[in-house]
């Protein structure tokens, strides 16, 4: 089950605690109301930010407030600067979306932490027609139908292998 309230973790370091306070909270009375046990719990983040030792920072503070307060397993989510870079993860998922869509082979390279605006990199980049930020569930679905999509994918992406790390700890608790 998702929930979907607008609360911002990374920019908010100071006041963390009741913000993931209310999101445990809404996470227990959704598993209530189901007659379900709260067994892992995920959250997504974008950090708005390449990359760099900041990064790391908001990462450990944000999974150290989870730990310390969910009931659960959980994994954060946190994509430097924008979840555009965790879909450039998978190139052969944007042409099944948009026929004239393809990826540059310059940027299967990169390190796509460290790319300033994703999603202007994409609209300015892909094809014809722009990437629309609503595209994104389409090529997440398209690379799940392709199988590519796993804790070690081709590219280069540390918040991601960051945040697959995590899910697979999940298997030794």
């Amino acid at each position: 089950m998702a929930i979907n309230d607008r609360i911002k973790l990374a920019p908010a370091l100071l006041q963390l605690s009741p913000r993931v306070e209310t999101l445990r909270d809404s996470a227990l009375r959704m598993a209530a109301g189901c007659d379900a046990e709260l067994v892992g719990f995920v959250v997504h983040a974008d950090l708005d930010e390449v990359s760099d030792k900041t990064y790391d920072q908001v990462r450990e503070r944000i999974t150290t407030q989870l730990r310390k307060t969910l009931p659960c397993r959980s994994a954060l989510a946190l994509s430097a600067v924008e979840m555009e870079s965790w879909l450039m993860l998978f190139p052969d998922a944007f042409p099944k979306v948009r026929r004239g869509w393809s990826m540059r082979q310059e940027d299967r390279r990169k390190d796509l932490t460290r790319l300033a605006n994703p999603k202007e990199h994409l609209k300015r980049h892909l094809g014809k027609p722009p990437y629309r930020e609503s595209d994104s569930p389409r090529i997440m679905e398209e690379a799940v139908k392709l199988r590519q999509v796993s804790a070690r994918p081709p590219g280069n992406n540390r918040s991601f292998r960051d945040f697959a790390d995590q899910l697979a700890s999940w298997k030794n608790r």
